[in-house]
């Protein structure tokens, strides 16, 4: 043996997991049983100085274009066709000001790129079990709807729409630097949406009463509970990230 490294002593951190139907089928079970084996990655996160404030938890799942469809109705906002548009969690600053220069930013690069904005959710959100470190960090969350002007097919759109999610990233942070830990698009796709913050394993169900609804449907979930080892955590980095958890 050479080195200060034990393998006896070796021990996992953070907790992930997966779950699919394998015929593709949607259902809010699969939501559930994915926020359920979430719950029990609990002992596979952290927590920071108080115990209701975690190193990060979240989950991926499809989009669930029936739920938005049903949620975005309610203020005239009409969806496309899945496959046919995309659709991003934004964490906004919660400072007035700062938000709207970042979202009129975005906006404009939505534009630029061939995107015509649909619109805007204000993603619901009970912060009422989280810790006040957690609290004092958290962002504003809204959902962006963003269609491209010329129809394509969806590996397109994916690309396009990555495209898009860095190009806004950069030039975003070059002209506010300010926002740099304030603003951040967790996820930008036509497939896929991610629900995450500086939270427990436990805290993610009911901190996302998005999570709850029975329309909320996937077929597909990676869960991530987070220990962190080498960085500060902050509510963007927890995972998973927007194709890989860990």
């Amino acid at each position: 043996q050479k080195g200060l490294y034990v393998p006896q002593l070796e021990s996992d951190a953070c907790g992930t997991g997966f779950v699919a139907n394998l015929n593709g089928i949607r259902s809010h079970r699969l939501v559930e049983d994915a926020l359920t084996m979430l719950t029990n990655m609990h002992h596979r996160g952290a927590s920071g100085c108080e115990e209701n404030t975690g190193d990060g938890a979240g989950v991926l799942l499809q989009i669930p274009h029936e739920f938005l469809v049903s949620q975005t109705a309610r203020f005239d906002l009409h969806l496309p066709a899945p496959g046919a548009y995309g659709a991003g969690m934004i964490f906004f600053p919660r400072d007035p000001a700062l938000r709207a220069t970042c979202r009129q930013l975005l906006d404009d690069y939505i534009d630029e790129l061939g995107f015509d904005l649909l619109g805007y959710r204000l993603v619901p959100t009970d912060n009422t079990q989280i810790g006040a470190s957690a609290r004092s960090t958290e962002p504003c969350m809204e959902q962006v709807f963003v269609r491209p002007r010329l129809a394509m097919e969806r590996k397109s759109l994916e690309r396009r729409l990555y495209v898009l999610r860095k190009f806004a990233h950069h030039n975003i942070y070059r002209a506010l630097p300010q926002a740099a830990d304030d603003f951040y698009i967790v996820s930008l796709s036509g497939s896929t949406m991610i629900y995450k913050g500086q939270l427990t394993a436990t805290q993610v169900r009911d901190y996302f009463p998005d999570l709850q609804h029975p329309e909320f449907a996937s077929a597909v979930a990676v869960i991530h509970s987070r220990f962190s080892t080498n960085t500060v955590p902050k509510w963007k980095l927890a995972q998973p990230f927007r194709y890989i958890a860990h």
